[in-house]
């Protein structure tokens, strides 16, 4: 079941007409649906209770409602919802309703628009109990129009098929409801502004992808679904971090993050420092959802560019339910074989208690050589960890979720293949043990939701820890340092940074009146970052280490503490305004910093040199205007004005002992954008776009002085322009089709300072590092079905990625990374609970580039995306 259906389940019963129900709606269910448009609240509904419900747009479309709470049947729910609407509901039949106004007749033109075939029922009586907010009766009328059903109501949720038991023309409407929901698009549900929303209602360009989906493609690793969203992009350092941007707004890696990173709402990574994304698995997800442009008034700090939410699935009280999914898997050149497993269950302890257990664990074969030691698959990376939450539901205004998501991550080296005579293709001669990485990412959460009266009371509690330790080949760089000291040649460095972070919101919400919907809430987050490291000197053909040339320590803390406010107009039926403000204090105590051995007394003249730098501390406002206008219950357009800040922060002590800044200030962006999103051509066709320039002010870059030495500081002014536009189409029985374009331009707009003698780090009008003009992605399934509950698959991914620039360099060259095209294939059969599923990713073998050449160590070195990759899963889904 939806995350977004379960997480604002809750409700009470009416007694009256279980007799004109199946068992299935007279089955009591937790219901929380908020206060909100009546139109987007029913789809919630009977997208959770699998009930067709059908009505006139115009009759629905200007009204509110005060929302459903309780342990529920699906009438009280109804009931609930339509209380104070003036309107009233009428059975069609046991899983179709339609909804009217109170007092119209049974065979009132409202009704009778449905035809005897649409309508399958034949009762005549009108009930005395229809009344707004009453019970609901069965519809008697019959018209002999042919009018489509589709064309005069707007559908909720069509009914799954008829019963054993159905009448020729219930059996009859059933095949038409049948035919009409092949072609129509799934309603999308996310959380893009902290509440329940339809994907095509929420003025914000978001893409949310369903997790299930990357996990049929194979695509597990942020490096393979990150080109699934308009806008998103990253860079992948030495070790195989990850330093994601969207809409080109970043300076490169080894800086401040760009883009804000929550599960379950709960703040993930560091908002000061560079440190790498999380690479999390998707089989323990329910969805993935990306927010484009600064979002710094619901998400708070370094969400300048955006936002990526991770959103866990939550246990259901329905009943006990599963899935188990294996298969092995093989990658070119690859030095072994790989495997994927993952599983997943649900267990109700009693009607107001669940829980949910997954767990997953696969191995990609190692792909990279190293010719000089005779090593094969030298970057073989092994990944395993699971989700557990617990769901309790105590009375009808109130539920706690707990929720628990733990992963690992490890390779036994990098996947760097060195370009450069004597090397083949996926090759390195990477010093021996050296260069992998061991990641761990933890998350645990706890949501409180309440109501009080009309209000709605959110708590998320969160804890997140993260720690990577990697390792690095820098014989490059410190071999002339370490051959008179030790008398090898190779130089590792080595490094572990762990980080944890607390967090606290609190938010209420509600209705006032009809016309104003109002949100406020309170932020902590607490953020402690250490680093440590060491550089060592190694022998280059066994990889033992022999001496230490030197190490050092980081050490910071942050705090952030905010108030934000949300309040939207409702003037009419089809114009809102949403406007909404955030105050943040930051406080940063002074950073630590050690450094020790021959490295310090060589750089630094001392040791061991200690430094504190006092931190930068500061108080910023982001805000956000957004008109929106509908153009229709299904399509609407929006202006959006936005804007997000990033704290600023301290410097090493290598700055300060050069008379550069010891700190630097926060930086911030603003959005204008106008965009529209919806469905069309009777829900065959969706779409999204959206047109934006977002200015960048006092921008946070990365530099290097004469003597080499790397700093950060307020570097000017940088612009990023362009348009999105997502579309998903069923233009056939059984096919889906989707398909994005993105055009960028990020550039700066002022000229960096100089990175060095005589030379310049950027123009005014150069490319901001890993952007790309032009990127797309287009995507095609088919289903075939052939006889007894079989069903074959065929479908296939084509992405493109623009050329772009590296990082800003001491020196007139940047790293060219050229532009390419991957495509993706995939096939299979269900039957029934089953699922085999075969696929082919990057099945041309490209070798598109994503990091590298003079942005890394060694200079000669190129990461490429993954070679070609086979596999074969199978699935059984149990309940």
């Amino acid at each position: 079941m939806r995350l977004s259906v379960i997480a604002t389940a809750i409700s009470l019963s009416i007694v009256g007409i279980c007799t004109a129900q199946n068992a299935e709606a007279a089955i009591r269910r937790p219901t929380h649906i908020a206060a909100q448009g009546l139109a987007p609240a029913l789809q919630l509904l009977a997208k959770e209770r699998n009930v067709q419900v059908v009505y006139r747009s115009e009759l629905v479309r200007d009204r509110r409602t005060s929302g459903a709470a309780g342990d529920l049947t699906f009438d009280e729910a109804l009931t609930q919802l339509l209380s104070g609407t003036g309107l009233t509901y009428r059975y069609l039949d046991d899983k179709a309703i339609t909804i009217i106004p109170v007092g119209s007749p049974a065979g009132s033109a409202t009704a009778s628009t449905l035809t005897s075939e649409q309508a399958g029922t034949t009762d005549s009586a009108a009930s005395p109990h229809a009344r707004a907010g009453g019970e609901g009766v069965r519809d008697s009328s019959e018209d002999a129009s042919k009018q489509s059903l589709w064309n005069r109501f707007r559908l909720a949720q069509v009914d799954q098929g008829a019963s054993s038991g159905s009448t020729p023309v219930e059996k009859k409407q059933s095949q038409q409801t049948s035919k009409e929901k092949s072609v129509q698009l799934e309603e999308v549900i996310v959380t893009a502004q902290k509440r329940n929303e339809r994907l095509q209602d929420v003025p914000v360009p978001v893409t949310a992808i369903s997790a299930q989906t990357l996990v049929d493609q194979n695509q597990l690793r942020f490096e393979d679904y990150f080109s699934d969203f308009p806008g998103l992009n990253f860079s992948s350092g030495d070790r195989g971090e990850l330093y994601p941007s969207i809409r080109g707004l970043t300076t490169g890696s080894y800086t401040n993050p760009t883009i804000g990173i929550v599960i379950d709402d709960v703040p993930y990574g560091a908002a000061l420092n560079f440190f790498t994304a999380p690479d999390i698995d998707p089989s323990d997800l329910a969805r993935i959802e990306v927010l484009r442009g600064p979002q710094g008034t619901l998400y708070g700090v370094s969400s300048i560019g955006g936002l990526i939410k991770y959103v866990t699935v939550d246990p259901s009280t329905e009943g006990v339910s599963g899935r188990v999914e294996a298969g092995p898997s093989a990658v070119h050149n690859g030095a072994e074989a790989g495997y994927e497993f993952r599983g997943a269950v649900n267990v109700p302890l009693s009607t107001t208690v669940a829980v949910r257990a997954s767990g997953f664990a696969h191995q990609d074969p190692g792909y990279i050589d190293n010719p000089i030691t005779g090593v094969r698959g030298v970057n073989k990376a092994d990944s395993y960890g699971g989700h557990f939450s617990a769901l309790w539901i105590p009375t009808e205004t109130f539920s706690l979720k707990l929720s628990a998501l733990l992963q690992h991550s490890k390779a036994d080296g990098n996947s760097e293949t060195i370009v450069a005579p004597g090397f083949g293709d996926l090759q390195q001669n990477i010093l021996v043990g050296w260069g992998g990485y061991d990641r761990d990412l933890k998350s645990f959460s706890a949501t409180v939701k309440a109501k009080l009266g009309s209000v709605d009371v959110t708590s998320v509690t969160g804890y997140t820890a993260g720690k990577v330790d990697s390792s690095l080949d820098l014989s490059q760089v410190f071999a002339p340092f370490v051959k008179p000291l030790f008398g090898v040649s190779g130089s590792a460095f080595t490094q572990s940074q762990p980080l944890d972070k607390f967090s606290q919101e609190v938010r209420l919400s509600g209705p006032i009146g009809e016309h104003l919907d109002w949100l406020l809430g309170g932020f902590y987050t607490s953020e402690h970052g250490f680093q440590s490291f060491q550089f060592l000197a190694n022998d280059t053909v066994t990889g033992v280490t022999v001496g230490t040339f030197g190490g050092g320590t980081f050490e910071y803390n942050f705090r952030e503490y905010a108030t934000f406010a949300d309040l939207t107009a409702h003037f009419t039926d089809r114009f809102n305004v949403q406007i909404g403000g955030r105050q943040s204090w930051d406080r940063q105590p002074e950073y630590a910093q050690v450094y020790t051995g021959h490295y310090a007394s060589e750089f630094l003249g001392s040791d061991p040199n200690s430094t504190e730098i006092a931190g930068e501390s500061a108080k910023s406002f982001t805000y956000l205007v957004t008109p929106q206008f509908k153009v229709s219950p299904d399509l609407m357009t929006y202006l959006r004005l936005a804007s997000g800040f990033r704290p600023g922060g301290g410097n090493n002590a290598f700055a300060a002992l050069s008379g550069e800044p010891a700190t630097f200030r926060p930086d911030k962006t603003q959005n204008y954008e106008v965009g529209a999103k919806g469905n069309v051509l009777n829900h065959t066709l969706s779409l999204d776009v959206s047109l934006y320039r977002i200015d960048w002010k006092d921008v946070q870059v990365l530099v290097e002085n004469a003597i080499g030495n790397g700093f950060t500081v307020n570097a000017g002014q940088a612009k990023s322009q362009g348009v999105d536009l997502s579309i998903e189409s069923r233009p056939l029985t059984g096919m889906t089709i989707t398909a994005w374009a993105a055009w960028n331009h990020a550039q700066l707009t002022q000229p960096l300072p100089p990175g060095g003698p005589g030379t310049a780090m950027g123009a005014s009008g150069d490319q901001l590092p890993y952007s790309t003009h032009f990127s797309g992605n287009l995507s095609l399934l088919q289903d075939f079905p052939l006889r007894n509950n079989v069903t074959a698959f065929a479908g296939g991914t084509l992405t493109y990625v623009g050329e772009r620039l590296g990082n800003f360099q001491p020196t007139p060259q940047r790293q060219i990374f050229p532009s390419y095209a991957k495509t993706d294939l995939r096939a299979g059969v269900r039957y029934e609970s089953w699922i085999v599923n075969l696929y082919v990713n990057n099945v041309t073998d490209k070798r598109g580039v994503q990091g590298g050449g003079i942005d890394g160590f060694p200079t000669n070195a190129i990461v490429y995306i993954r070679p070609r990759t086979a596999g074969r899963t199978v699935a059984k889904t149990f309940r």
